[in-house]
C-alpha cells in the first residue's frame, strides 16, 4: 500500500477517511429497479405446437363446449378462463381428459358437465389440427359423446367438422387414440346400429318398433379409423359381444324382428364368428334381410 507523506494523514482528519456517498435522484433509481425486476420475470408462456393449450394452460372445457354449440364455428380463447366461469380439472376417472362441472339440475338430480380429450393431428405449420373427443351431460338427455375436428390458430379455435352424437349402447364412443396420422376409436352398437353400418343394403326399420335400440341394448362394437390428412374414415371391424341373447318375454316380443335377429346373432356366436370384417357385416345384413323380413317389407336399396 502506498502511504501518504508523514503529517498528511493527520491533516486529512477523520472525515477524510470515510468512503464518499454518491446520492442519486429517487425517480431514476425506481425506474432502474423496475427495469431490473421486469428483466427477472419469467417469459410469457408459449404454446408448443401439438399441445392443446392457451397461454401455457390446457384449453378450458367451457371453451370447447362453446365452440361445439357455436353457430359461427369459431371462438376466441382470450375470455377463458374468466370471471364467473367455473374452474376445471383433470378427470380422475378418465386420464388425459379435462372436465368442468356445473351446478346440479334440480329437476333431474344430475350434475351437468362437459369434458374433452384432445389428440394432435399432423403438423401443418401455422395452423394446428386436433381431433377432440367430447362427452357431456347437459342436464336433459344424459351423457352424450361426439368427436370434433378442430383447428387452432393463435388464440382462436375453429370447428371444421363433427361426427354423429352417441350415447351408451346407441353409439357411445370409447377407446380413442392417435397413431401417427390415424385416429382410432370404437362405438357401441344396438341391433339397429349394426345394420345401419351396412353399405350395400339399406333398411327401412323403426327403432323401438322393429328392433330394440335402448341404452342397455349393447350387441356389438364397431372400430373405425379416421385418416386425418386425407379427411377420410373407414370401418375396420365389428366385434360381437360374446354373450348370447335369449328371447325375454315382455321385452323381445315387443319388437317385430328382434327374436329373429337374436337367432341370427346367436348362430354367429356359436360358430365363433365374433369379429366381422366390413364384407362379413354386409353378409350379416343380407342374411337378416332374407331370413327375418317379409319380402314386401325387405331392405330398400337407396
Amino acid at each position: 500500500m502506498v502511504k501518504p507523506p508523514e503529517g498528511q494523514l493527520e491533516a486529512m482528519g477523520p472525515s477524510s477517511r470515510r468512503p464518499q456517498v454518491i446520492k442519486l435522484p429517487l425517480i431514476p433509481m425506481l425506474a432502474a429497479l423496475a427495469m431490473t425486476l421486469a428483466s427477472c420475470k419469467a417469459a410469457a408462456p408459449v404454446d408448443e405446437p401439438g399441445a392443446f393449450t392457451f397461454r401455457g394452460q390446457p384449453v378450458h372445457p367451457s371453451a370447447v363446449a362453446e365452440l361445439y354449440r357455436s353457430a359461427k364455428g369459431s371462438i376466441d380463447l382470450a375470455p377463458f378462463p374468466g370471471s364467473g366461469r367455473p374452474e376445471f380439472r383433470q378427470w380422475e376417472d378418465q386420464p388425459g381428459w379435462w372436465i368442468v362441472e356445473y351446478e346440479e339440475n334440480i329437476a333431474t338430480g344430475r350434475s351437468p358437465f362437459f369434458a374433452y380429450a384432445a389428440f394432435a393431428g399432423p403438423d401443418t405449420g401455422d395452423v394446428e389440427t386436433y381431433i377432440v373427443s367430447v362427452t357431456f351431460d347437459d342436464g336433459r338427455a344424459g351423457e352424450v359423446d361426439n368427436i370434433l375436428l378442430v383447428q387452432k390458430s393463435g388464440g382462436a379455435l375453429y370447428l371444421i367438422g363433427s361426427w354423429e352424437e352417441g350415447s351408451a349402447c346407441r353409439g357411445g364412443i370409447f377407446a380413442q387414440r392417435i397413431d401417427g396420422d390415424d385416429f382410432l376409436y370404437s362405438r357401441d352398437l344396438t341391433p339397429l346400429g349394426m345394420l345401419e353400418l351396412a353399405r350395400d343394403v339399406s333398411f327401412d326399420l323403426t327403432a323401438h318398433e322393429d328392433l330394440e335400440a335402448m341404452d342397455d341394448s349393447c350387441y356389438a362394437s364397431a372400430s373405425f379409423v379416421f385418416r386425418v390428412s386425407q379427411v377420410r374414415e373407414e370401418l375396420v371391424s365389428v366385434r360381437l359381444y360374446d354373450e348370447t341373447k335369449p328371447d325375454e318375454r315382455g321385452r323381445t316380443d315387443r319388437f317385430r324382428y328382434q327374436s329373429c335377429f337374436n337367432k341370427l346373432y346367436n348362430n354367429y356366436l356359436s360358430e365363433g364368428r365374433l369379429v366381422l370384417t366390413p364384407a362379413e357385416l354386409e353378409d350379416f345384413a343380407r342374411r337378416f334381410r332374407d331370413e327375418c323380413l317379409p319380402p314386401a317389407e325387405g331392405a330398400i336399396v337407396r
